[in-house]
């Protein structure tokens, strides 16, 4: 029954109360005053006990209970300029005795005074929280310097009414290795090539920085470079000479020393990067042609290894087609030997006796293959195949036509990976073939002038890198020295974020055992995979080897940066706002008012004692 129906059942009730005292005392004893007096204390009585029977509710406003502060406590309010402990004593201060205070960053997390350690600062999920932790409706008050990376995305619902004091940090000189791009797998004969992006802030000199490239004491690069106007950001090269890096997986150090800067955390960086002897990946093209150049050129910005591509232009006269140097036909034929992948552009050695994988193209190139020419346009219905899953997202009716293929007619056992028709129409034919056969993997591309996918640019260009990536992957799947492992970890990550560990297979467990050894210590974990097939684990700065005792071939290196994006200035996505005025809603039920009780008792002994006086049983 609700409070509206109480009150109206207590009114009826003390009416119908005082109605029977009047007829008793007024009508039927006719007592004149003095049973007016006793009809009142017994209507006074039965009221209070009517209320206590029903007992109604009153509401009323209070001022809101005490304030849920959202402390930042992201890796940017201890940078230079930056303003924790400021930060900490506004959050005490808005707390008060009886507030709660969470701190927030990549998570949250419960109040502690120490210095910040998340590498990211997200405010959703904080508000969220703070939602079902705030009491009394208290306010809820963010205390951050504003530098919010989902600030611009938090949900308005999320947002209204919560009041927002922002600290901004003070500007000082700074300038950052923003990031270091280098192939983390190269030929120990090729050039390490490295581009760095840099950024300025504040009063800076900008022409004297110094960058420096070190494998662990041994300084390998020094060069001085120009920093762009403060504030600002810029791309630099450099490359390392062949021979400066020793065989094998190293941790290389990229330094910048800049005269002035009050930030000097976010100036290095460090990269994994794996010399080989021999190139993973070897393409031999005979004759020199358009296609494979492309070829070439696509697979060395996607292959993630080390490629090495050679080019006949003349009888017994081969060019390498990254350097353009002459190189021996002795040379290409070790390179085709020692090599995981050969790609061979041109007539000849389809059929060679190897347990090479070989991705063969013979198409347009071989004067001695039958060719139909013509409009060839791939068909949008791909045929089940190893290469299916990784093909599916291409956008096959929008790519501009082959121009022609080579006639190939699977066997038994091969599989037919994409097909095309002859102007969009007719029976489809085979354009891309592939073998599993006694270990030894083989795919043939049938249809030429592929070339004109890159060319084209946008989607033709994604599906032409898609086709590329997916036939690389599944040659090098068992048999290459780049074979693909149940599991793969980040090789570089910034401090405050977790390294992720990836399970690649199908059906990831729930959990493995994982050995990690770091700069002083091994530790032994036991990390749970989500349904994602993802493991983060959160370690501190340092370089760490891991392995999975239980998983074949799962180990690896991976980097702790003393680097983060916290430590240079970036955009302020906050606005500063009073939280909106809080109040609640307080309930008060007529049990819980004692007096009633009292009321209900003093008047019933009154009415009694009256009686008695006058001679009324």
């Amino acid at each position: 029954m609700r409070t509206g129906s109480h009150v109206l059942g207590v009114i009826l009730g003390s009416v119908a109360a005082a109605a029977l005292a009047g007829v008793v005392y007024l009508a039927r004893e006719r007592l004149g005053a003095a049973g007016l007096g006793m009809a009142a204390l017994r209507t006074i009585a039965f009221g209070a006990l009517l209320l206590v029977l029903f007992n109604p509710g009153s509401a009323r406003r209070v001022a809101g209970g005490p304030a849920t502060v959202l402390l930042d406590a992201s890796l940017s309010l201890d940078a230079a300029g930056g303003r924790w402990p400021a930060a900490l004593d506004t959050a005490r201060a808005l707390a008060g005795d009886g507030g709660a205070i969470l701190r927030f960053g990549a998570r949250v997390a419960p109040y502690d005074s120490s210095l910040p350690t998340e590498g990211s600062t997200r405010l959703a999920e904080a508000l969220r929280v703070s939602a079902g932790l705030s009491r009394g409706g208290g306010p809820v008050i963010v205390v951050s310097d504003g530098e919010v990376e989902d600030g611009g995305t938090v949900p308005p619902s999320l947002l209204a009414g919560a009041g927002m004091v922002l600290l901004p940090r003070d500007t000082v000189p700074a300038a950052a290795l923003l990031d270091v791009v280098v192939w983390d797998r190269v030929l120990r004969d090729d050039t390490l090539a490295a581009t760095l992006v840099v950024g300025t802030w504040g009063s800076l000199d900008t022409a004297n920085a110094l960058v420096e490239i070190l494998l662990g004491e041994r300084r390998i690069l020094t060069r001085s470079i120009s920093l762009p106007p403060s504030p600002g950001t810029a791309r630099r090269s450099l490359a390392v000479a062949p021979g400066s890096i020793p065989l094998g997986t190293h941790v290389l150090d990229f330094r910048l020393t800049v005269p002035g800067d009050a930030e000097p955390r976010d100036n290095l960086r460090r990269r994994v990067v794996t010399v080989t002897a021999q190139p993973a990946i070897v393409v031999v093209v005979d004759p020199a042609d358009i296609e494979g150049r492309f070829l070439l050129s696509e697979l060395s910005q996607i292959a993630g290894t080390g490629v090495r591509g050679y080019a006949r232009v003349q009888a017994g006269q081969w060019v390498d087609m990254l350097t353009q140097g002459l190189v021996d036909e002795g040379v290409v034929l070790a390179a085709r030997r020692n090599a995981a992948l050969v790609i061979l552009r041109g007539p000849g050695s389809q059929n060679a006796e190897t347990s090479t994988p070989v991705w063969h193209w013979p198409a347009g190139s071989d004067p001695t293959a039958e060719f139909f020419d013509g409009d060839w346009y791939p068909a949008g219905d791909l045929p089940p195949s190893p290469l299916a899953g990784r093909l599916a997202a291409v956008e096959w009716d929008s790519l501009p036509p082959l121009t022609g293929i080579v006639p190939v007619i699977p066997t038994g056992v091969e599989w037919t990976g994409l097909t095309g028709r002859l102007a969009r129409r007719g029976a489809e034919r085979a354009l891309l073939v592939g073998r599993d056969s006694s270990r030894r993997r083989r795919l043939t591309t049938a249809g030429a002038g592929m070339w004109r996918w890159v060319l084209r640019g946008g989607a033709a260009r994604e599906a032409y890198r898609a086709l590329v990536a997916a036939g690389t992957d599944w040659l090098l799947g068992t048999d290459g020295i780049s074979r693909a492992v149940p599991i793969v970890a980040n090789s570089a990550v910034a401090r405050g974020l977790p390294v992720t560990f990836r399970w690649t297979g199908p059906s990831p467990p729930d959990s493995l055992a994982l050995m990690i050894t770091g700069p002083d210590s091994t530790r032994h974990l036991t990390v749970s995979f989500d349904a994602a097939g993802l493991a983060p684990v959160s370690l501190e700065p340092g370089v760490y080897t891991w392995s999975f005792p239980e998983v074949r071939a799962a180990q690896g290196i991976a980097v702790v940066e003393e680097f983060s994006d916290e430590f240079h200035p970036r955009t302020v996505t906050l606005v500063a706002g009073e939280a909106a005025s809080s109040f609640a809603l307080v309930v008060r039920r007529a049990r819980e008012n004692w007096w009633l009780f009292l009321v209900a008792a003093l008047a019933l002994l009154g009415e009694w004692g009256w009686r008695q006086r006058r001679g009324l049983p």
